[in-house]
């Protein structure tokens, strides 16, 4: 996997360039179309062997990667795992609005977990929370709130939460500002919320709330890169918990994984593409779980 990481990258950074061509033009299927057959012809050119785990395509009624799809152009009887989103935030990026990115996640054959599920429940924290006390996402949210403040040394009125701006999470928003908790409410793109929970200086200290379980399988991958902690549960199409089985990032993904994104739109973590004179511009990132290494490229794809 460590060799395949500028290969990742790239099928990102297409995936963002063939999208950006659509920012703010309103029509989802098409940006979605342009994402995910970019992505797909990029993965197919690499030299590797790989199969899709989990992805948008039924969910969304799109053009995939849909579950069982392989990729790349090597035949092996063990193909990778393969996670992806061609565009995480379909709707900020027909919109302009913010956040909006590609990204992708890979691991050993038979290592990320698989559910028929759209949803998951979710809660994601950084190292410090991780390493100094147990949370629970079955635990009332004033107790996750409370461990949280303790472990970052920070008064609960400065803990900030970030979460789906869903009327499911009407009832929980209103209990944390009974508590002072400061609430950053996002209308899509939940991953960059839990990765930036992961990241210093960003001032998120959790990711809560019930979003999409490929979402949660990719911020599995990320946030095993990041050091950070992950739980999430399936949950039905109202954001109702299924059952109280909570699964960590390594039910989600065991062993080793890998990630990569690129933005397609400004957000908090990536900036979008940029055309200069000398072509458009992407950011992105690529994390490895095994080093822990993070790497930040901006890079120039010419006229």
């Amino acid at each position: 996997m460590k060799l395949l990481g500028l290969d990742l990258v790239r099928s990102t950074e297409d995936a963002a360039l063939a999208a950006s061509a659509w920012i703010g033009s309103g029509d989802k299927l098409k940006a979605d179309k342009a994402a995910t057959e970019a992505m797909r012809n990029r993965l197919n050119k690499t030299e590797f062997a790989g199969q899709i785990v989990i992805g948008e395509g039924k969910k969304d009624e799109s053009y995939g990667l849909y579950c069982g799809e392989r990729v790349g152009n090597v035949d092996c009887t063990k193909p990778l795992d393969i996670a992806v989103d061609p565009i995480e935030g379909t709707r900020p990026t027909v919109t302009s609005g913010p956040e909006a990115m590609s990204t992708i996640a890979m691991a050993e054959s038979n290592c990320m977990f698989n559910t028929e599920e759209y949803y998951m429940n979710k809660l994601a924290y950084g190292v410090s929370i991780a390493k100094t006390v147990e949370l629970n996402i079955n635990d009332p949210i004033e107790n996750t709130i409370k461990l949280a403040s303790l472990a970052n040394g920070k008064k609960i009125t400065d803990i900030m939460v970030c979460i789906l701006d869903r009327p499911r999470h009407a009832e929980v928003v209103e209990r944390m500002r009974k508590m002072g908790v400061r609430i950053k409410l996002i209308q899509d793109c939940d991953v960059s919320g839990a990765i930036a929970a992961c990241l210093p200086d960003t001032g998120i200290d959790l990711l809560y709330g019930v979003g999409g379980a490929p979402e949660a399988i990719l911020t599995a991958c990320a946030v095993k890169c990041l050091g950070g902690g992950f739980q999430a549960q399936l949950a039905d199409k109202n954001g109702k918990v299924i059952d109280n089985k909570v699964y960590d990032q390594n039910d989600l993904v065991k062993g080793h994984c890998v990630f990569a994104a690129t933005g397609i739109t400004d957000g908090s973590l990536l900036k979008g593409v940029r055309f200069s004179e000398f072509g458009p511009v992407t950011n992105s990132v690529f994390m490895r779980s095994e080093s822990g290494t993070v790497r930040w490229l901006t890079s120039s794809h010419g006229n």
